[in-house]
């Protein structure tokens, strides 16, 4: 059965994700979390654990081994059976996602672990929550109710993507489907040049800008754009400037869990973000 599961999990990387060796072994795991019906707090954690350079250095130094040792049939695991499964085709890809089980495993062993100690050293955060019920009540010692802490506010985020004239045919779809998916995050991340993230606030003064940039009937040019702003739910790290590379793929990878609503521009010309400050993907 492991081993039917372990060839779906390769194929399925295989077919949809070709020739993205980089980040194979991450989005292994992601699929595992999927196969292994974890939810969205195990899988977040099992992510922010999988980025860490220690995991980063062992999947490099797996992979290495695996040239040298596996393949030169110099591996004592050779003879096992779920090698003699491995080893018959894709010998690469499915020893990576072999891995990235054994990450998976390990990460939410850590993460079960780890979640009592959360409820105990966040006292503090208990207390506050259960203040929430009108039934409860904290008083001093002089019998006074203690003020509530103020109610932070949730800020929406916008993201804009700047895209080639080219890829008119997918935002046309894109923008159609509602919601997206993580096929279509997938996507974005491969046909986005540069990208921008600011509040709502920031992006409302673009917004006003964009038709001043508007493309003319016969007076398209090959340099043409158009900008996708994607309204998100919550703000990640990865689409901020400076990332590195595994954290704006991941960030894409996950845009359809932050992603409210989707809006394409009309064709533009490429001075249309020179103002706005993006950074490349």
């Amino acid at each position: 059965m492991f081993v039917k599961i372990l060839n779906e999990v390769a194929d399925q990387i295989n077919r949809d994700y070709p020739g993205r060796q980089h980040a194979h072994l991450f989005v292994a795991i992601n699929i595992w979390c999927k196969k292994l019906d974890l939810n969205k707090n195990e899988t977040d954690y099992i992510n922010n654990i999988s980025r860490g350079d220690e995991v980063t250095e062992l999947g490099d130094y797996l992979d290495e081994e695996w040239k040298f040792n596996f393949l030169s049939r110099r591996s004592k695991l050779y003879d096992l059976e779920v090698w003699n499964v491995i080893k018959r085709k894709d010998e690469n890809i499915k020893f990576i996602v072999l891995i990235a089980f054994a990450i998976t495993a390990i990460c939410y062993f850590i993460y079960k672990l780890d979640k009592p100690k959360q409820k105990q050293t966040n006292p503090i955060k208990e207390t506050i929550t259960s203040s929430n019920n009108p039934s409860f009540t904290v008083q001093n010692s002089s019998d006074k109710t203690l003020p509530q802490p103020p109610t932070s506010i949730i800020t929406k985020q916008f993201l804009v993507l700047v895209v080639s004239h080219e890829q008119a045919g997918f935002l046309e779809l894109l923008q159609a489907k509602e919601p997206i998916d993580f096929k279509d995050g997938e996507s974005l991340y491969e046909i986005t040049k540069y990208l921008w993230v600011g509040s709502e606030t920031e992006y409302s003064k673009i917004k006003a800008n964009i038709s001043d940039y508007s493309v003319a009937k016969g007076a398209e040019s090959e340099y043409d754009i158009y900008l996708v702003s994607i309204e998100l739910n919550q703000a990640d790290k990865g689409f901020n400037s400076n990332v590195d590379k595994l954290d704006r793929y991941d960030a894409f990878h996950k845009l359809a869990d932050f992603a409210v609503n989707v809006t394409v521009s009309p064709r533009l010309q490429m001075e249309a973000y020179e103002n706005i400050g993006v950074y490349s993907r």
